[in-house]
């Protein structure tokens, strides 16, 4: 990890909106001095109007935080200290002073094309950069960049103050020893990153079409109402998945469990999309079957099979309980 980002030097948000805001307070929250940098020209008037809006708006996230507990309210002032909201005509010296930039224009390519150039003539060589799109690849956006090797994608989750996942993508350019740095840089302020290949939709996005427009066409045949839908998923599908990974469920009911439904259901619903992969079949034929036969997508054989299983019962009881739905005793 870089010296600048050991001593927490400025982080820069290239951008001032939604995703700017929200950068500026987890990195405030995490004690780096933040600058939110506008990338617009606007009038001297229009940019007082912007920087306290924006400031407003971190503050605002803020104050929630503290009435849940989460912070004490003289936490609120030290951070908003930490955030400064600079003009397009201080962009040669803000991004100059840079420990690590962060790009969170909206997700059009030509604004991310301006501000990431905009970035490479200012910046220092050494500094990492990072964008924060949640629709381009970074093989297509290094182009756009002076010192591709240090350049990434980091796909913050919106609201970005609150989701602790951040996906990372680097390019075929980047090295290794910035995927490294990022890493620590974001674990360092409680983040949550992951590695994914430069394919589109990352992991969540990609996810979430599918299942988002599954429950559309649910509603579209009739299978249940929209509330109906949504009550499953937030009292079933999600908190299921919150405390383990769609692949280690597989693992955890069993491989062939997952392999007979979904080519049944497949069949029933006349929808190769729900049929597993190939790879499933041939998992199948080793006899990898999850958990346990002792191996699956993770490796069982030297784990505690009982321990695990009431840790992860453990973790489904505290959660549905702080989600008051555990049953109530009748006796």
């Amino acid at each position: 990890m870089s010296n600048e980002l050991k001593t927490k030097a400025q982080i820069v948000a290239v951008g001032a909106g939604r995703m700017g805001r929200g950068i500026g307070h987890i990195f405030a929250f995490g004690g780096y001095p933040v600058t939110l940098l506008d990338v617009k020209q606007r009038s001297a008037a229009d940019f007082e109007k912007l920087e306290k809006t924006a400031r407003s708006e971190i503050r605002t996230n803020l104050e929630l935080l503290a009435s849940m507990d989460v912070l004490k309210n003289e936490q609120i002032d030290k951070a908003m200290k930490l955030i400064t909201v600079a003009p397009l005509s201080d962009a040669a010296n803000v991004l100059a002073a840079a420990g690590a930039v962060i790009e969170g224009v909206p997700e059009t390519l030509e604004a991310k094309e301006s501000a990431l150039k905009l970035i490479g003539e200012y910046t220092q060589s050494n500094v990492a950069v990072l964008s924060t799109t949640s629709s381009m690849l970074v093989i297509v956006l290094q182009d756009f960049i002076a010192h591709p090797e240090r350049f990434l994608n980091a796909h913050f989750l919106n609201p970005a103050f609150l989701i602790p996942l951040v996906e990372i993508s680097p390019g075929s350019k980047t090295e290794e020893k910035v995927v490294d740095e990022v890493f620590a840089l974001l674990e360092g302020i409680g983040k949550i990153p992951v590695r994914c290949a430069a394919t589109p939709g990352y992991i969540i996005p990609r996810l979430q079409s599918l299942v988002m427009s599954e429950a559309c066409r649910m509603v579209d045949e009739g299978v249940a109402t929209a509330e109906e839908i949504d009550k499953a998923i937030t009292c079933g599908f999600g908190p299921r998945y919150t405390t383990m990974g769609l692949l280690e469920f597989i693992d955890y009911g069993g491989l062939d469990t997952h392999f007979y439904a979904s080519h049944r259901l497949a069949k029933n619903l006349n929808s190769p999309a729900h049929a597993p992969p190939p790879s499933v079949d041939k998992m199948m034929a080793r006899g990898d079957r999850g958990m346990h036969a002792g191996q699956g997508y993770y490796h069982f054989k030297d784990r505690d099979i009982e321990k695990y299983q009431q840790e992860k019962l453990s973790a489904f009881v505290t959660m549905f309980n702080q989600l008051g739905h555990i049953p109530k005793p009748g006796v």
